[in-house]
């Protein structure tokens, strides 16, 4: 505007013919030129500054970062951000370009500054010149393109010098410690993670750590009204768990029998007595024992999980929707739920040595399990020359209060043999109350099985399993019965079994097929069974298909098929359908409806309708659960055509105490007998590791661990972990960037902890609170040229004992800086050795610096030194050695 004034201003002299107009104008036209130049180069001037940013790419973390900035604009070097996403780029030799891949080989790109384009999959992208700017060999892009071209989507916030980076692809650098990850994850199965600090189990004289409860309330119009309660106690006693289930039924006496409790003292470390166990126990006998067993029982056999070598495919069959869970040795190994039809199907892990194989099944309301299941694996294998014994005796509470007792070992000939016998005892036996018996197991190739057993007077065992490459199974099952044994309740003569199982994967469907049939051999009769079942998905939809066939001697043959179908409705509605039909009859004899429906996961809405057409019978079944946070709420009525209905009301929860933390807390989980981790962060001011008196909670601690629930309190900065497996290893990896201060550092970054049954492991963190110490290192020319700073001078830090506590280089600018110093009285000085070959003196020789106690941490800067050269020319003088130091 003023250049148009100052020209109309000329037009008017010019024309008016006035002297001293056209001068003036003139002037006036050449300050305007000047000041327009003089702004073109103050613009130029500041029209990109050097930056150094806080670069966050997501699921990788943050690093400090040199940037151009202009205006509010802002140009990431190409060089830094791809060096730190671990993307291959190589700089041409005429320094005008950048070439690589990104990601994949095949996806080649160049940043060509000559043409002002980037190529990337064969596509061109123009840029302006003033996009892509090089200085001192370095490619600074504006940030946009870095998502127009990359897809690195990048937010720059300019109050904080922040720049935030995103991609819906996994980068390199992010692959990478996904599969480090991965190899630590392995480790961990394997027992191979290294930890910096370990916390053994403890072993309290007495502790109450955990109750469950629940209350079941039934009226039925065919039956008599009943209520069922149920309490279990975990603790400690004596240094073992303590479990104990109190059972009351209002239909039966409350007495001894239905009663559970238990003692386990467990000592991994022993390898000659590594559990006791006494109460109601378990042990896998020959004899048919019905009832409830109560003595002691004494084994070698470590609770934590070991080395497998193969897998024993297992299948049967709950109520439809029902959860299962798989337990080794009372470590939970994997759980499933039981499709349309009830079938269920486990890669039970084979493990060396004797293992106790548990089932835990929940029905679908989530209550507390109906029932468990021990069943026995037929393959018992150790390694080589390693012994395991048992030995159990007891009182059966059959009636007669019989007494049984059983001693076994095995021994490993070799990792491909194991032999075991024993002697088992049983009073009630009226033939012959001692049973020795010899087995054996050998593993002809790695999945080729073959397990042997024979028990005196009893019977005589073959097992053969063959798992194919394509993980088609075989399984052969032979057993012989001695005439007239009355250890085995039932009076059979011969059980054949034989099975094959068959994975069928396609595009969009998974199914897994098996056909088995037995046959049982009585004395006067034949029983022949077989089973057809078909269950998986086909494009998302559940399908079912099993097929029973029962064959007698004495009666006609029975087949029917049981077909389901599941699948997902808008609105999260669960279709379920069931129906069974009979062969013999032609019809179909019952049909089965159900729609289910999560609410924000803590609701459960059930309804189904139920008809069975050979007696007539209609049923509508509703069903409702509620989770609260301190328990869990069943409701179901169920109404018949016949005037018949049944209702059910049902809740349950468990309580957790630590009378450590004074911490109490109510939840809708069972979690007696399980085991959790208390992790108290502190601010350890004087860095010593210890919680001094007054030293305050450190709160912002992140972690991970390889199991459990994790639960953050940011009331009082303690991190709490449920649901562990106890006298099992786990890892705990705290994360150094959780805090808001640099000087919050963590020494032990991985933990292992052993859980403690029934109880809160509790373990403090120690967070040094660090001093930083920097300065500068200034070069002085004897030429009488301007200071200059000098790089890679070795920087040592003595403590009040002159010992050598830390050292630290200078950069290229002379400036160094240390951040790790507990509080405390140092001395910093240059490396006199390096200043000796050098041929440098510096000034002052030292300086003294004290870091002092400071919930933040504290800084002291302007430890300043200058350097005096003998050498005439310092600028040929060579970058200085520093002794093979680093920074530490």
């Amino acid at each position: 505007m003023a250049y148009k004034i100052v020209v109309s201003f000329i037009k008017h002299s010019v024309r008016t013919m006035k002297i001293s107009y056209l001068v003036a104008a003139i002037c006036l036209l050449l300050c305007v030129l000047l000041s327009r130049v003089g702004y073109a180069q103050k613009d130029d001037a500041r029209a990109e500054e050097e930056i150094t940013v806080t670069l966050e790419v997501k699921g990788l973390g943050v690093e400090e970062a040199p940037a151009l900035i202009r205006d509010k604009e802002i140009f990431l070097s190409v060089n830094n951000l791809f060096d730190f996403l671990k993307v291959k780029y190589v700089p041409s030799t005429a320094f005008d370009s950048v070439n690589g891949f990104y990601i994949n080989e095949q996806d080649v790109y160049v940043i060509d500054k000559a043409n002002n384009r980037i190529v990337f999959k064969n596509k061109i992208f123009p840029l302006q010149p003033d996009d892509l700017l090089v200085v001192d060999g370095v490619y600074y892009l504006d940030l946009k393109y870095f998502k127009t071209v990359f897809g690195l989507d990048g937010v720059f916030n300019f109050r904080r010098l922040w720049v935030s980076i995103t991609s819906n692809t996994e980068l390199p650098a992010i692959r990478e410690a996904r599969l480090e990850l991965m190899r630590k994850n392995v480790s961990r199965l394997k027992g191979e993670l290294k930890a910096d600090t370990t916390i053994k189990r403890e072993y309290p004289v007495f502790h109450l750590g955990a109750a469950d409860w629940a209350v079941y309330s039934t009226q039925q119009s065919l039956a008599a009204s009943d209520t069922r309660a149920t309490l279990g106690l975990g603790g400690m006693i004596a240094g073992g768990e303590a479990n104990a289930s109190l059972s009351y039924y209002s239909g039966q006496q409350f007495t001894e029998k239905q009663q559970f409790y238990q003692w386990r003292f467990v000592n991994n470390d022993n390898p000659v007595v590594r559990q006791v166990v006494a109460g109601k126990i378990f042990t896998q006998s020959i004899s048919s024992l019905y009832a409830p067993l109560v003595g002691v029982q004494v084994n070698n056999t470590p609770t934590i999980q070991r080395h497998g070598y193969g897998t024993y495919t297992m299948s049967n069959t709950t109520e439809p929707g029902w959860i299962v869970e798989l337990y080794i040795n009372e470590v939970l190994i994997d759980y499933k739920k039981a499709d349309a039809s009830g079938f269920y199907t486990f890669d039970v892990p084979l493990i060396y040595g004797y293992s106790v194989v548990k089932l835990r099944f929940y029905g679908p309301y989530g209550e507390e399990p109906t029932s468990q299941q021990y069943i026995s694996i037929p393959f018992n294998f150790l390694p080589a020359h390693e012994f395991e014994y048992s030995a159990t005796g007891g009182i059966v509470e059959d009636g007669l209060n019989s007494k049984y007792s059983r001693v076994s070992g095995n021994y490993g000939l070799s990792n491909h043999i194991t032999v075991g016998g024993g002697m088992e005892y049983l009073s009630s036996i009226t033939s012959s109350p001692e049973i020795p018996f010899l087995k054996a197991s050998a593993r002809l190739t790695t999945n080729f099985l073959v397990s042997g057993e024979y028990a005196y007077n009893v019977r005589s065992r073959g097992i053969i399993s063959y798992r194919m490459p394509s993980n088609v199974q075989f399984d052969i099952d032979y057993t012989k019965y001695a005439k007239g044994q009355t250890a085995i309740f039932y009076n059979y003569l011969e059980e054949k079994r034989a099975s094959v199982t068959v994975p069928i994967r396609m595009p969009g469907a998974s199914v897994f097929s098996r056909i088995a049939i037995d046959q049982i051999t009585l004395p006067t009769s034949k029983y022949t069974n077989a089973e057809l079942a078909f269950s998986g998905s086909v494009h998302r939809v559940g399908l079912n298909l099993t097929s029973y066939a029962s064959v007698s001697s004495a009666s006609d043959a029975f087949v029917y098929s049981i077909f389901s179908v599941s699948f997902m409705l808008p609105k999260k509605i669960f279709f379920t359908s069931q129906a069974q039909y009979n062969y013999k009859q032609t019809r179909v004899d019952f049909m089965k409806v159900t729609l289910e429906r999560n609410f924000i996961g803590k609701s459960f809405l059930n309804l189904s309708y139920q008809e069975y057409f050979a007696s007539n019978n209609r049923n509508l079944l509703i069903g409702f659960r509620y989770d609260l946070s301190f328990a869990r709420i069943n409701l179901s009525a169920l109404q018949g055509n016949k005037n018949t209905y049944s209702r059910v009301e049902s809740a349950s929860g468990s309580f957790l105490i630590d009378g450590k933390t004074n911490y109490i807390n109510a939840n809708n989980r069972s979690n007696v007998g399980r085991g959790g981790i208390v992790v108290r962060p502190f601010l350890d001011l004087n860095c010593n590791g210890i919680w001094d008196k007054g030293e305050p909670k450190a709160p912002g601690l992140k972690l991970r661990i390889n199991g459990g629930r994790t639960s953050y309190d940011t009331r009082d900065t303690t991190v709490r972990i449920f649901d562990l497996e106890p006298y099992n290893n786990y890892y705990i990896e705290l994360d150094r960037n959780s805090f808001d201060y640099v000087s919050w550092q963590i020494k032990n970054k991985t933990i292992k902890v052993t859980i403690t049954p029934n109880n809160f492991t509790e373990v403090q963190v120690a967070v040094s609170v660090y001093g930083e110490a920097s300065g500068t290192v200034t070069l002085i020319d004897k030429n009488g040229k301007k200071p200059k700073g000098q790089g890679r001078i070795v920087v040592n830090i003595y403590n009040d004992k002159s010992e050598l506590v830390a050292h630290t280089l200078t950069e290229s600018d002379g400036f160094f800086n240390y951040l790790g110093l507990a509080p405390g009285a140092y001395t910093a000085q240059l490396d006199s050795v390096q200043l000796h070959k050098l041929h440098m003196t510096a000034t002052p020789l030292s300086i003294p610096l004290n870091v002092r106690f400071m919930k933040e941490g504290d800084y002291v800067d302007n430890l300043d030194f200058k350097l005096n050269s003998d050498i005439a020319d310092n600028s040929k003088q060579k970058a200085p050695e520093t002794n093979g130091a680093k920074e530490k």
